[in-house]
């Protein structure tokens, strides 16, 4: 009888055990976007993450019922991009959390080979018990150059919202359009920015709430100079699965991202 215990319970944790490893060994034709976990309180999440080496930035509201956590660590950070952070939603019903392995595909080029991010990832699963692929899905070998569509916006086409001196400590100090700022080791400083409410509605437009996580959007300060990725890129990144017809949808909301983040600058 004891024996029997003793397998069923070692039979359990190994089981477990795989359930919550993932394969570096192999690059995987398609990535997730997001990871998935198991619902669990805002304190209690936030908790965890900073017991297993994250910093939490920010907690911002995006919209009714999500809470979006901000994390970085060392790791990260030293990518001096704008995977540097990731983001965390939490609803009441799941936990997601940016893949930093699909961010790191298309934000790293030539410089990421698949599991250079293998200790924040393993960091996610401790935190968070288990984490699973979304459905949000892009081909492993399109993200280092990817875009919606023939001539749509790409990584490279930045879009230049601000130029003049003292950007950085228009952002850093009390200001009610910024949620974070996150100095970077090479000194440029990437900020997450607070979108108005009606700007945010394109996540109910497109039925896609769940996946808050893909805001606060982001600018990077370079001097005298401020950039975002272009929206038409970075939102379809984020949502790999969307349609033209979903796009088409949601036609104004760049400009509305970008004109929201002006507002910081000014």
């Amino acid at each position: 009888m004891k024996n029997l215990l003793t397998m069923s319970v070692t039979a359990t944790l190994l089981l477990t055990t795989n359930a919550l490893a993932f394969d570096f060994s192999s690059t995987p034709r398609k990535l997730s976007a997001h990871y998935v976990a198991p619902a669990q309180a805002v304190d209690t999440v936030k908790a965890k993450l900073t017991e297993n080496g994250f910093t939490v930035l920010a907690t911002t509201n995006i919209i009714k019922g999500h809470d979006v956590i901000t994390i970085t660590n060392d790791e990260l950070k030293a990518t001096n991009s704008y995977m540097a952070t990731l983001q965390v939603s939490v609803s009441g019903s799941e936990v997601r959390v940016q893949n930093p392995s699909y961010l790191g595909a298309a934000y790293l080029g030539d410089n990421y080979n698949y599991g250079k991010f293998k200790t924040t990832v393993n960091a996610l699963e401790k935190a968070f018990g288990s984490l699973k692929g979304s459905t949000q899905k892009a081909d492993f070998s399109d993200l280092s150059d990817f875009n919606f569509m023939m001539g749509m916006p790409k990584l490279k086409d930045a879009i230049t919202v601000k130029e003049g001196k003292g950007l950085a400590s228009k952002v850093t100090g009390a200001n009610k359009h910024v949620a974070y700022t996150l100095t970077l080791p090479n000194g440029l400083t990437l900020v997450g920015h607070k979108l108005r409410g009606k700007t945010n509605k394109f996540l109910k437009t497109l039925g896609q709430e769940k996946n808050a996580q893909i805001l606060p959007y982001e600018s990077m300060v370079y001097g005298n100079a401020v950039q975002i990725l272009d929206p038409k890129y970075y939102l379809a990144l984020s949502l790999p699965q969307l349609s033209m017809g979903e796009f088409m949808e949601i036609a104004s909301v760049p400009d509305q991202i970008e004109k929201d983040i002006k507002r910081a600058y000014k």
